[in-house]
């Protein structure tokens, strides 16, 4: 087959992984998306459809609680120690000055919103690096391949000043002898890919007889794909935005009442007259038993739509409770206990797990094919929350974050403090914060 073609796992979950991207980018987004996420109703055309999913609200909680939780772990600055020869990397893992913070940051984020990240060790001429791959680009793995998707950037034929991005595909295999090898395939002739080159990575002329890739999930540094952490946040998400949708459609169609004329409303000479409503009109009619009445909604469907919106409310900021402290006791969503019960639910400390130990394997790889010897350790935080706080105290927090009611800076006290506001902060700074930004923390993410 060719080599552009994802393994039938990438392709079984990749619906799963963009409903979490979709979210977390926001409701521009999900409403791109169309009847994926809301489905057309019956006898509507594209122009009412249009009409009735642009009265839907997105309400943005993916993105901040992956912010958020992300914060956790990274409040306190990882700790590492590694051979003096390679110590560079701590403040330049990449070849391009990027913090290995930042990676493990962002390796957070991306178990969060996708549920799997790739770290591949590349040979540079000033040393060695590491380079992160999303997991949309990892499109197929075996024990003997791995097939990585990236750009490149071509010249046009037609413009000199223009520069077209290209995919290229990078395969990590072996050769004849069993020794790491990297071909790249490009579009040739006839839109078909074939192989543009073939590298031959060593350090000092030592090359590897396994490939420098490392997998993390959400649950263990291996290659086996799990869903993203907040995939069920997601579907509560989404669930409320079409409820939002429902509730606005049905508003926009109920909310004013309706004038409604019974009877013959004409003139003396048999002609039908014209009703002007609103004050300062009045009217007469002839008939006698003719009447005007105006007719108003007084059911209570929108008000079960409006309870159910605030039901799902209540759900995601359990689910985000959910990641901080694992399994709890106390009363929980049934949305939560949903979660539970499934048995694989990862937690922000399996995530930080994860990445402490992916990040730990790809360095030693480093070390070992660079030819040093040492220790090799890269510790993330696990302390993450106030033993003292319960679910309860922890949802409404989320909750508050998730509505921007709060900042980021005052989520991440309250976990640590237990109090409505961190020691110094008024509710005016708490205005200032939110009108600076301050619920944006690291949300960077680097895509391969």
């Amino acid at each position: 087959m060719p080599v552009n073609t994802p393994s039938s796992a990438y392709t079984e979950s990749a619906p799963r992984v963009k409903r979490v991207r979709d979210c977390a980018e926001g409701q521009d987004a999900v409403k791109d998306a169309g009847t994926l996420y809301l489905p057309q109703l019956s006898g509507q055309d594209d122009y009412e459809y249009d009409a009735y999913k642009n009265r839907g609200y997105v309400i943005p909680v993916v993105k901040p609680t992956a912010s958020a939780l992300t914060g956790a772990i990274m409040r306190k600055a990882p700790s590492s120690e590694l051979p003096e020869n390679l110590e560079y990397l701590i403040e330049n893992s990449d070849g391009e000055g990027k913090d290995l913070s930042i990676l493990a940051s962002d390796s957070c984020s991306e178990l969060m919103l996708a549920g799997r990240y790739g770290y591949l060790g590349e040979t540079l001429e000033s040393g060695v690096a590491i380079k992160a791959y999303s997991r949309e680009s990892i499109i197929n793995w075996s024990d003997d391949y791995i097939v990585l998707s990236q750009n490149y950037m071509v010249q046009d034929p037609k413009d000199k000043f223009k520069q077209v991005s290209k995919v290229e595909y990078l395969e990590l295999t072996f050769d004849e002898n069993g020794l790491y090898i990297q071909n790249i395939w490009r579009e040739g002739n006839g839109k078909k890919y074939g192989i543009d080159s073939t590298l031959e990575p060593s350090i000092n002329g030592t090359r590897l007889d396994k490939l420098p890739f490392e997998f993390i999930n959400t649950m263990d540094a291996t290659p086996i794909l799990t869903d993203p952490a907040l995939l069920h946040l997601s579907d509560v998400n989404l669930d409320q935005y079409r409820l939002s949708t429902d509730l606005r459609h049905g508003l926009h169609w109920t909310a004013l009442p309706t004038l409604f004329l019974f009877g013959e409303v004409t003139d003396s000479k048999g002609k039908q007259v014209k009703i002007a409503v609103g004050a300062g009109t009045s009217n007469h009619i002839q008939d006698s038993e003719a009447r005007v009445e105006l007719l108003e909604f007084t059911g209570a469907g929108l008000s079960a739509i409006s309870a159910a919106i605030d039901e799902d409310i209540e759900t995601m900021g359990s689910i985000g409770a959910r990641l901080l402290v694992g399994k709890s006791s106390g009363v929980k969503a049934t949305e939560t206990v949903k979660i539970e019960q499934s048995g694989e639910t990862a937690t922000l400390s399996t995530i930080a797990q994860s990445v402490e130990n992916g990040i730990t394997n790809i360095l030693k790889t480093l070390a070992e094919w660079s030819g040093m010897s040492g220790d090799i350790v890269y510790s993330l935080n696990k302390d993450f929350i106030d033993a003292t706080l319960s679910p309860q105290e922890l949802s409404v927090y989320l909750q508050a974050l998730q509505s921007e009611a709060i900042s980021q800076e005052t989520f991440l006290n309250l976990l640590h403090r237990g109090e409505l506001l961190p020691k110094g902060i008024s509710v005016e700074d708490e205005i200032a914060l939110l009108d600076a930004g301050g619920s944006d923390f690291n949300d960077d993410t680097i895509n391969g």
